[in-house]
C-alpha cells in the first residue's frame, strides 16, 4: 500500500510550516488501543496497543490542522505471532466552546500499513479515511486527551473499520 503523495507531503512539510509561519503548534503523544475485527485481509485481526505520536498547527481558537503517526502491535499471540502497523494520518481539529473538558472533532485521511507480515495470513494494508471525537483537559503547561478515532480502511479488495481509542498528554 502506497499513500498518496498530498498525504506524504503533509505528513512531512505540517510542522516545518508552523515554524516558518512564527505559529505556535502543539506536539502530542499518547498511547492507543486498536480494535479490528475478524474474518477480513485489511488489518490484522483483534487487539492492538501502540504509540501515537501528532503535531498540530492551530488557524484560530477553534481550527487546527494535524499530522501524526502511530506504530501499533498485535501482540497478544506471542512474540513469534506479533505484528505491526505504522498509521499516519492528516487530520482536521474542531475544538468546541470549552468547559473543563474541551470536546473536539477529529477527521482526515491516512493509512494502514503493515510493517510485517505473516506468510499464511497477509494482510494488505490500505488507505483510511477517519472521524472521531475527543476530549482535552486543560492543566497548566500541558493537556490530558483521550479520543476515539474510527477509520476505515480501504484495501485493494475489501474494507473493514477500525476502532482506535487513545489517551496522551498535548505539550
Amino acid at each position: 500500500m502506497r499513500l498518496p503523495i498530498p498525504a506524504l507531503a503533509a505528513l512531512l512539510l505540517l510542522p516545518a510550516l508552523a515554524f516558518a509561519q512564527n505559529l505556535q503548534p502543539r506536539f502530542g503523544a499518547g498511547f492507543d488501543a486498536v480494535l479490528t475485527p475478524p474474518g477480513q485481509d485489511v488489518v490484522p485481526e483483534g487487539f492492538g496497543i501502540g504509540l501515537r505520536m501528532r503535531a498540530a498547527i492551530p488557524v484560530n481558537a477553534d481550527l487546527s490542522f494535524a499530522a501524526g503517526v502511530g506504530v501499533v502491535g498485535f501482540v497478544l499471540s506471542g512474540q513469534d505471532d506479533a505484528r505491526y502497523l505504522l498509521n499516519p494520518q492528516v487530520s482536521g481539529i474542531l475544538t468546541l466552546p470549552r468547559a473543563r473538558w474541551a470536546g473536539y472533532f477529529i477527521g482526515g485521511f491516512g493509512g494502514f500499513i503493515p510493517l510485517s507480515n505473516d506468510p499464511i495470513n497477509p494482510v494488505e494494508g490500505g488507505f483510511t479515511v477517519h472521524g472521531g471525537i475527543g476530549w482535552a483537559l486543560p492543566l497548566s503547561e500541558t493537556s490530558l486527551y483521550v479520543e476515539i478515532d474510527p477509520s476505515l480502511v480501504i484495501g485493494e479488495n475489501s474494507t473493514t473499520v477500525v476502532l482506535p481509542a487513545r489517551i496522551g498528554v498535548i505539550f
